[in-house]
């Protein structure tokens, strides 16, 4: 069925395509909205996450730096607080080698000096101790490293013990290695708006859609889905930030994180918004409302305008494609339901435009504007989603959608 039938019941049931097929283990079915690091386990900030959209929060972090004591190994409180504000934690299983979680010692040793994440016999204890909460989503295994055998070991003992929780590593450059394993969380930490500040935005928004479009192609092969990070941590403007999230959508994420939350979007320390709370909690809010629509889509491709930025195997408007014509500084992501993926005859079902001009830190943010997108004639109709009320479009002869978008922002729609 096309998305434009389907929608009316999504909104009701974010049910819709349901999640991909690696995907329908998990106790957490929502889109992921994930903060990194876990902010300081006190119901304000939790309350401040939670109303900026947020839906997944680390476990506090510093209990594996070695400038903090005991009395931050006991997660009870958080998990506390995620349940009091209807929130989802992911147990970050780092922790310092002089304190191992159980009183454990690592095996096979620590290859940091201070911390380690945690082996298979701490995992098994950690689970007897906190496994029942109704809030843990999921176990952080790894974090910015390669794949080590007893992360391996790790997942296959989550897969049999608890199949519902998501076993993630924040960033594995063994991909083919990771999607051998039952381990099908597909993140890297895709950080050109941090590390390439001094570059021309154009630089940055290729660098951020190549990198996309690498993940997107192997989580469709290793059957895998896309959970990209995006940075707010340093110089990030409004624009640049909203390009990020959105752009993920458009790529196929099914989830995403934040890296770091803290001081843009909020300070923990005189617990205040920062200076991206109210961009963030915008993005992050519309995110959630389509979330349902996006859930079990993949990606098939991103039509972006053809342009001296154009990004790593990226499609072109123009006669017999789905779409024909767009506005210039657009990207378009073409979205349909795993199940469709390779049916005869099928064509997305819904589409992500987004508007990709983004302005360093500092600069005036470009005025909104109005775009254009073009499609092909098979295409009447759409329903711009994310609103209170799904907005039924009728395309003219020209099939032509207009819409008002500012700098960096996106729109899904479905296409009837």
């Amino acid at each position: 069925m096309p998305f434009l039938a389907l929608l009316p019941l999504a909104l009701a049931d974010a049910a819709d395509a349901g999640p991909l097929a690696c995907m329908q283990r998990f106790r957490m079915q929502d889109f992921v909205l994930g903060a990194w690091w876990g902010p300081d386990p006190s119901e304000p900030n939790y309350r401040a996450y939670r109303d900026a959209g947020f839906n997944v929060l680390m476990t506090y972090r510093n209990r594996a730096n070695a400038e903090y004591g005991p009395d931050y190994q006991n997660p009870d409180l958080e998990f506390e607080l995620a349940e009091k504000l209807k929130l989802w934690v992911m147990l970050d299983t780092y922790m310092k080698n002089d304190t191992p979680w159980g009183g454990i010692a690592p095996d096979p040793p620590s290859e940091h000096p201070t911390h380690h994440p945690a082996r298979l016999a701490q995992l098994k204890w950690l689970l007897d101790r906190y496994g029942s909460s109704p809030v843990i989503a999921g176990i952080l295994l790894g974090d910015n490293c390669g794949l080590h055998d007893y992360m391996a070991a790790n997942a296959r003992y989550l897969l049999d013990e608890r199949p519902d929780l998501f076993p993630w590593m924040s960033t594995n450059p063994s991909v083919d290695a990771q999607g051998a394993e039952p381990m099908p969380l597909l993140t890297t930490q895709n950080y050109p708006f941090l590390y390439q500040v001094n570059e021309p935005e154009a630089v940055k928004r290729k660098a951020y859609c190549d990198r996309l479009e690498i993940d997107r192609q192997s989580a469709e092969k290793l059957n895998m889905a896309l959970w990209p990070f995006l940075n707010c941590s340093g110089s990030v403007s409004p624009s640049q930030l909203r390009f990020q999230q959105y752009a993920c959508v458009a790529y196929g994420a099914q989830g995403l994180w934040y890296f770091h939350y803290n001081d843009n979007v909020w300070d923990p320390a005189g617990e205040g918004p920062g200076p991206l709370y109210a961009t963030a909690q915008e993005c992050n809010r519309y995110t959630a409302r389509v979330g349902p629509q996006v859930i079990g889509r993949r990606c098939v491709g991103v039509v972006h305008f053809p342009d001296g930025e154009t990004p790593l195997n990226a499609l072109a408007p123009g006669e017999g494609q789905l779409v024909t014509a767009m506005t210039d500084s657009l990207m378009v992501g073409l979205l349909t339901p795993e199940e469709q993926l390779r049916a005869a005859n099928a064509r997305p079902d819904g589409a992500m435009i987004v508007d990709k001009r983004t302005v360093p830190l500092g600069q005036p943010e470009p005025a909104a504007r109005l775009v254009s997108v073009e499609f092909s004639e098979g295409v009447r109709a759409v329903t711009v989603c994310g609103e209170p009320q799904p907005r039924n479009v009728r395309l003219g002869p020209d099939h032509r959608l207009t819409l008002r978008l500012r700098a960096g922002e996106g729109v899904l729609v479905g296409l009837g």
